[in-house]
């Protein structure tokens, strides 16, 4: 390692004993802000443990592209999963290792030519849980899009009877997880203190176990190809050994299911929140989805046809991206930026913070779906653009999770307009993902230019060449 490499600076005001412990447990988005306006790359104490925090869009490139051997999964992020679902952490959290043998056996199941079949799932799911809707209810629009990804995830991906029951049960404990998770990031000790909030968390934690548990003892026991990601997990060799242990596929469940349910919820809850308080993009979105599907389903085709509903999705994960702290851990002494970085070192980046670069994204806080139009979008801002990630370690479900957004979101806005509640404000629930706490909307049936049709009348595969437009949205999730 060369002598001329610098020793990464400390971030200012650190109090003796607790470091800047305290300032990232009282406002995480404004401590990943102020560390990004000390440099591209800082120290922080966190109780007695030192980390580094990384603000520079290449570093961050570099450490999940081309360097990404020389930093694995693990820090406060990683460890927090592992201590909930055991195991190495499942897809998105295990070392390099596990994820070599992992993701080869999951990845047919998010094989581009599959993507089209999940999306008539999909539509059929959307057009079901808002046919359940009243003229003029008002809907807790983040538990009924939980609900909805709930829905898809079980007829998708575990789609055996005892697995749907299991996974409809984790998401009634799903919030309880998701708060708790961000809590033991932060503050590992938390989850020792004798709070009524962790003995809410232990006994979610148990009740997801002993169901996930369910779910592999039955499989094991009838062992028959369903077709799904679950009986990917279950492979046996020829010899008639398992590729994973029941522990490790214990932990890619978890894995799948806070990412194919949490995080597609909150994108879909924030789109409408965005909507909601933009009219004018609200009215585009509306007009483009009647023109394009005259009033038919939308095809996975279709979904390449609806650009500004692409360009709102893009840019609601820009202000909103679900996952928006991430770490890692050096797996040996080595060096970024210029900067020497120790061995066991644990790196953390905020993409929340990264994608409100004022130096990259001019006026970052604002809503403007039209900055990523073609002649606008620099290639500085395509690169930063990382909500979900990138390299080895991208997502394996992010066309899924952005099919599935744009397919529910042209259900939705094809049969109802939604419109705020007097009175109801709508506030950032802070967790590993986040969520629009208390979005209340009002629905109100629409009057289409055109009348709706069902798939029976319009069946999808007649509508357009299957899966022949590609993914709608070329950006993935980091696991």
């Amino acid at each position: 390692m060369s002598d001329r490499l610098k020793e990464v600076p400390y971030l200012p005001r650190k109090l003796p004993f607790l470091g800047h412990l305290p300032g990232m447990a009282r406002d995480p988005f404004g401590f990943f802000d102020r560390a990004a306006r000390h440099g591209p790359l800082v120290r922080v104490r966190l109780g007695p443990k030192a980390a580094w925090v990384v603000n520079d869009p290449a570093l961050l490139r570099h450490m999940l592209v081309a360097g990404h051997g020389d930093f694995d999964k693990g820090g406060g992020v990683v460890e927090a999963f592992i201590k909930l679902w055991g195991g190495n952490g499942g897809l998105a959290a295990c070392p390099h290792e596990a994820h070599r043998v992992a993701r080869p056996l999951m990845q047919p199941a998010f094989h581009p030519s599959r993507i089209p079949g999940y999306n008539r799932q999909m539509v059929r799911n959307a057009t079901e849980i808002v046919g359940r809707w009243r003229p003029g209810q008002v809907v807790d629009i983040d538990r009924e899009m939980t609900r909805l990804t709930t829905k898809t995830l079980t007829n998708s991906l575990f789609t055996d009877p005892v697995s749907v029951r299991c996974v409809d049960q984790f998401q009634h404990d799903l919030p309880i997880i998701s708060s708790g998770l961000l809590a033991r990031t932060i503050l590992p000790a938390y989850g020792r203190l004798p709070l009524p909030a962790n003995r809410r968390y232990r006994e979610a934690q148990a009740r997801t176990r002993s169901a996930i548990d369910s779910m592999i003892r039955h499989r094991r026991e009838d062992p028959g190809d369903y077709g799904d990601l679950f009986s990917l997990l279950l492979v046996r060799g020829p010899d008639g050994t398992v590729a994973l242990s029941d522990e490790e596929v214990q932990g890619h469940i978890w894995s799948f299911m806070i990412g194919g349910i949490d995080t597609t919820a909150a994108l879909l809850a924030w789109t409408l929140s965005l909507l909601v308080r933009h009219p004018h993009w609200y009215t585009r979105v509306e007009k483009e989805i009647d023109t394009v599907l005259d009033g038919a389903p939308p095809s996975h085709a279709d979904l390449a046809r609806l650009p500004q509903l692409q360009r709102v999705l893009t840019e609601t994960l820009r202000l909103y991206p679900p996952g928006w702290v991430v770490s890692r851990v050096t797996r040996a002494r080595t060096a970024l930026g210029g900067y020497r970085i120790p061995e066991g070192a644990e790196l953390y980046f905020s993409i929340r913070t990264l994608l409100r670069d004022p130096t990259i994204y001019a006026d970052p806080d604002r809503f403007d779906p039209d900055r990523w139009l073609q002649e606008r979008c620099t290639r500085e801002q395509r690169e930063a653009y990382l909500p979900f990630g990138a390299g080895a370690r991208k997502c394996i479900g992010d066309t899924f999770a952005l099919a599935e957004a744009a397919s529910t979101l042209a259900v939705l806005l094809q049969r109802w307009r939604v419109e705020p509640v007097a009175g109801s404000q709508a506030t950032l629930k802070v967790g590993v993902v986040l969520h629009p706490k208390g979005l209340r909307l009002r629905v109100t049936p629409r009057t289409p230019t055109r009348p709706l049709r069902s798939e029976t009348e319009d069946p999808v595969p007649a509508r357009g060449q299957e899966g022949s437009a590609g993914t709608p949205h070329e950006t993935g999730q980091g696991s």
